[in-house]
């Protein structure tokens, strides 16, 4: 970074002359975002300085103000030529550090777009296994478990519907055996009422 001041800026100090120099086309890109906003706000105070300073000197050439000095201010260009210098010091720090907020913008977004596309992915990935997994099984539902005399046993689906098919099996047979039963007691009684009549 070139901090020799030119002979333009002889009116600088040279602290003032380096700050300038750096907002140079070929200096400012060597500044971080963090240098960029320093250099702002050091830029803006001395053209504050400055032009204050530029419109007390008119006053005093009008004879307008009293003098702050012994000697009075005859006129203030020099004073409004340094206010120009940190004037555009400060447009080129500004110009360059929004160029570079931009970019830093533009990169998140696309480190963003690209964790969305990755999340995507993974998830299109563990689809599939999901489908083969439902496929193996043959479409059947998950065992469930069952809680029988205090303790967990698991139980299929199958072997359920079996119980409760011999369990409605049982129940006819009980059914049937009951029609048996009352229609043996009822001929019994036919027969016993046919031999009392006889007597």
């Amino acid at each position: 970074m070139r901090t020799i001041p030119s002979k333009k800026m002889s009116l600088l100090s040279e602290t003032e002359a380096r700050l300038v120099l750096s907002s140079a086309p070929r200096n400012v890109t060597e500044l971080s975002t963090r240098e960029l906003r320093g250099r702002i706000q050091r830029a803006r105070r001395l053209m504050t300085k400055y032009e204050d300073m530029a419109r007390r000197q008119k006053r005093e050439a009008m004879g307008r103000r009293q003098p702050t000095r012994s000697r009075r201010a005859e006129g203030n260009a020099n004073t409004m030529r340094k206010a120009m210098y940190f004037r555009q010091a400060m447009m080129r720090f500004e110009k360059r550090l929004a160029m570079m907020e931009r970019r830093e913008e533009m990169e998140a977004r696309r480190m963003r777009a690209t964790r969305k596309m990755g999340t995507a992915r993974r998830a299109t990935r563990k689809a599939p296994s999901v489908r083969r997994a439902t496929r193996a099984t043959g479409g059947r539902k998950p065992v469930r478990r069952a809680r029988t005399a205090g303790r967990t046993a698991t139980t299929s689906m199958r072997a359920t519907r079996a119980q409760r098919a011999k369990g409605g099996a049982r129940k006819q047979q009980r059914i049937g055996a009951v029609r048996r039963n009352a229609h043996t007691t009822s001929r019994n009684r036919r027969t016993q009422a046919r031999s009392d009549s006889r007597r």
